[in-house]
């Protein structure tokens, strides 16, 4: 039996964007692997910091934080602010790995979502205890993990929810990894008719926007290489998932798509303030 996948799917390296485009190029990306394109795997960076708010979060609280932490927020400001099309808590965007994975499904089949969330976050976690980084899921962890992010979180929050910090790395659910009882990643996703997003944040270093929330850097107590991360990702999702991937880049028309959707909401304020 050939060793190579049956399926074969598109690579996008590794390239920083602002804000909105970033978001932008995940939704066109969504919206053209439902209408045929390949499976798509994206690496990608910030051009700025950025807080990017969860789709239900009040932009009230992105203020109330900004204050609290003497963070200008804002294109004159020292960290860009975004809306994001998918839930939970704040990200702040800063020295991190960033990915999306956009695949062809029947988004009513939750098991394979779920699976998918999973297999992602295995996958990583499986790539740093390789570079000497122990991740384990939350739900792995017991009651007792949830001390240091009672201890990270205090006075942290004046949110809608009162049990839930502000920000997503000071909030836990099962499949986000731990390192040392601090979170390093989380991931959601957005679905359409024929087609799954999941775009994830790993926590690389500590960013001094949000000093409460170390990095694997600070975590391992070493230099890790984030090329290094990326290459071993490739090539446990390929097993994973049974998908080639192949060095690739965005169509012209997905170009195009994400323009136009920066400019209908992730870069357009009437978006980021809806709430």
């Amino acid at each position: 039996m050939s060793e190579v996948p049956a399926i074969r799917g598109r690579l996008i390296e590794s390239a920083s964007h602002d804000a909105a485009a970033n978001m932008a190029i995940d939704e066109a990306l969504l919206s053209s692997v439902a209408a045929g394109a390949p499976p798509t795997l994206r690496f990608y960076g910030w051009k700025r910091p950025t807080l990017s708010l969860g789709y239900f979060q009040p932009l009230s609280e992105a203020m109330a934080w900004a204050e609290r932490t003497g963070v200008a927020l804002g294109s004159t400001g020292e960290v860009d602010l975004v809306r994001r099309s998918t839930g939970g808590g704040a990200i702040l965007h800063h020295a991190e790995l960033t990915l999306s994975l956009t695949l062809p499904m029947n988004v009513s089949d939750t098991g394979a979502r779920e699976a998918t969330y999973r297999n992602v976050h295995e996958a990583i976690a499986s790539e740093l205890k390789v570079m000497g980084v122990d991740a384990k899921p939350f739900r792995t962890l017991g009651t007792g993990a949830a001390t240091r992010m009672s201890s990270d979180s205090s006075g942290a929050s004046s949110v809608g929810k009162r049990d839930e910090p502000f920000l997503c790395f000071q909030r836990r659910t099962d499949e986000d990894l731990i390192v040392s009882g601090y979170k390093v990643l989380g991931s959601a996703q957005r679905r359409t008719k024929g087609a799954l997003l999941q775009h994830g944040s790993l926590l690389w270093s500590v960013s001094p926007h949000a000093d409460v929330l170390p990095g694997i850097r600070q975590l391992a107590g070493r230099r890790l290489e984030m090329d290094q991360l990326i290459r071993g990702l490739q090539q446990r999702l390929k097993a994973m998932f049974e998908i080639d991937w192949q060095l690739g880049a965005l169509e012209s028309e997905e170009m195009e798509a994400s323009k136009q959707i920066v400019t209908q909401r992730y870069g357009n304020s009437d978006w980021t303030s809806k709430r």
